[in-house]
């Protein structure tokens, strides 16, 4: 076992079994006899663990960590369990995310447009709501999925009803809903959306990408304290899962004004960083980022729990038929595998994109930016070239988020260019987002490029990882496994097996790479003296488990700033 200095020797560097010097006083907890992964520079294991106030002061060995022992020490036993950082999840939803708890859902499982009335109408007659209220209905799986306007008025038909896509790009409304949001024929395509037409150019019900939000923003929204309480509901299941940092990968003044109303409540226990969602990239580049930096100001509460100093983009949509939103350098293929006329749609021109990023960039933002296709990703790549050619390196830690489809040229440049690869690798699976609704559009040449962790790690990338919840589950453990076995469980056939990489990779992608992406790797994402206590304790070493198993790990407690705030429930 490696031994590891305690924070500061005590004056005539000896220590005394069960007490602590005067230089070092007592911790408030001790952790003996445990596995600790402190993911540090040296991914050093160490077997105990101690914390005074919200602080780290003393990693080592049982022996080196007794010494903070004192009369109000509480000493906790940990029996060989592993212990990790707090998980962050750099791309996530929560505020968003939240507000779908206690709504009819269809579990993001592929149906029929008959199956699919019978499973909505099940909904309405046990849970139809307030009838003034629009009927919501969420986890639709969109791959694939076609419905008229005939179908969703033949479910509900006497008021607004909205289906929203797991994919978190598309929603299916009724003509009450189109009626309620003022969309008809001569309803333009909002920038970077598009609303789906019948041969007469009458609303179908069905909206893409930004077009979303015009259905969206016409409901009625619950009370800020109801959906403050959601939020706070959906906090208590992610620490029950280990997480005790966020990136909300696309905020506005309402995402925060709910994470605010926690701050103020004292109830939000996690570390919040918020990207502020550009909405029009064709706008001057200097009065977006203007609108940005006041959003920062406004909204940069506390810097170690509530911020918001990051800026979201979004390059493209989403890749799977029929949305086929993302943007390919090639043509999608049809259902014959012949190429078609359509690359996807732009959202932005190159120029434009290449001075956002650099108006951003000087402004001392993290870029985030949504870029599924391999278009998306290197218009992305070649507008931090720009900015970087312009502005000099940064310390900015820009990422892209999501990289579905990446050309293979692009991945030196990830290093090349100080971006990180913010992957969802819950998502590298043969389920039928990939094998019905991607691969016979794109070809078996690109499909050699999905999900490319592996290459990005080989190519010097840093990967971060995230859940994109609500589109797939916030359980980091699940989405490790899919990054190792490449397959959605055991026997079942993996996507690309040789893009696979390890647990400790993985792991890192969580803790202290995320922290690095979220700008807080000073006080968070490893466990060294001087840093915050936020930490997990698991009920398997994840290291020594069949990577198949790794979905079955349980969080028996959760650490922030140096308090419990989890613990699971003793059978």
């Amino acid at each position: 076992m490696k031994r590891f200095p305690v924070v500061v020797a005590c004056a005539v560097g000896l220590v005394v079994s069960g007490a602590a010097c005067a230089e070092n006083p007592p911790a408030d907890l001790v952790f003996l006899h445990g596995r600790i992964h402190t993911e540090d520079a040296k991914r050093s294991v160490a077997q105990g663990l101690a914390v005074r106030g919200n602080t780290i002061v003393a990693v080592g060995t049982d022996q080196e960590v007794s010494s903070r022992i004192g009369p109000r020490t509480r000493t906790i036993e940990l029996g060989g369990r592993l212990v990790l950082p707090g998980i962050i999840d750099a791309h996530t939803h929560p505020a968003e995310s939240a507000q779908e708890f206690g709504k009819c859902s269809l579990g993001d499982k592929v149906m029929a447009p008959e199956a699919l009335k019978s499973a909505v109408a099940a909904c309405l007659k046990s849970n139809p709501g307030d009838r003034n209220l629009w009927f919501e209905v969420v986890q639709v799986d969109p791959s694939g999925l076609m419905l008229t306007r005939k179908d969703l008025d033949s479910i509900l038909s006497d008021r607004p009803m909205i289906l929203s896509g797991a994919d978190g790009h598309t929603v299916w409304v009724n003509s009450a809903a189109l009626r309620a949001a003022h969309i008809s024929a001569g309803t333009r395509d909002p920038l970077a959306g598009r609303i789906e037409r019948d041969a007469a150019g009458n609303p179908t019900g069905t909206l893409r990408d930004a077009a979303t939000n015009i259905a969206l923003h016409a409901m009625p929204a619950p009370s800020l304290d109801s959906q403050a309480s959601q939020l706070d509901k959906a906090f208590d299941a992610m620490r029950a899962t280990g997480i005790t940092s966020v990136q909300d990968a696309a905020v506005d003044e309402h995402d925060m004004q709910l994470y605010k109303h926690l701050y103020d409540a004292r109830r939000l226990n996690m570390r919040v960083r918020g990207s502020f969602t550009l909405t029009n990239l064709h706008e001057p580049a200097n009065t977006a980022i203007d609108r940005a930096i006041r959003f920062r100001a406004r909204w940069s509460i506390d810097p170690e729990f509530l911020r918001a100093d990051a800026v979201k983009i979004f390059a493209d949509g989403v890749i799977e038929y029929p949305s086929q939103t993302a943007a390919l350098l090639e043509p999608y293929l049809d259902a014959e595998g012949r190429p078609t006329g359509n690359r996807g749609p732009s959202y932005f021109t190159q120029e434009n994109l290449n001075r956002l990023v650099r108006a951003a960039d000087a402004a001392g933002f993290t870029v985030h930016i949504h870029a599924i296709g391999d278009r998306a990703v290197r218009s992305a790549l070649d507008a931090f070239a720009y900015s970087r050619q312009h502005n000099g390196k940064s310390d900015n830690r820009d990422q892209i988020a999501h990289l579905q489809l990446i050309d293979p040229a692009d991945f030196a440049r990830f290093k090349t260019l100080s971006v990180i690869a913010n992957l969802q690798l819950q998502w590298a699976e043969r389920d039928d987002y990939i094998v019905k609704a991607t691969l016979p559009f794109i070809g078996p040449e690109r499909s050699k490029h999905l999900y490319a962790a592996r290459s990005l790690r080989d190519a010097g990338a840093l990967i971060a990882g995230g859940s994109d919840w609500s589109v797939s589950t916030f359980n980091a453990f699940e989405a490790m496994e899919h990054a190792v076995t490449r397959a959605g469980a055991r026997g079942e056939e993996p996507l690309l097996p040789e893009q696979s990489i390890t647990v400790q990779d993985v792991v890192d992608a969580y803790t202290i790479n995320a922290a690095y992406a979220l700008k807080q790797e000073r006080t968070t994402g490893s466990l060294e003296p001087g840093k915050r206590g936020d930490f997990i304790i698991l009920d398997r070493d994840i290291f020594a488990i069949d990577p198949f198993d790794l979905r079955h790990t349980r969080v028996m407690a959760t650490y922030l700033d140096g308090r419990e705030v989890y613990a699971a429930k003793t059978p």
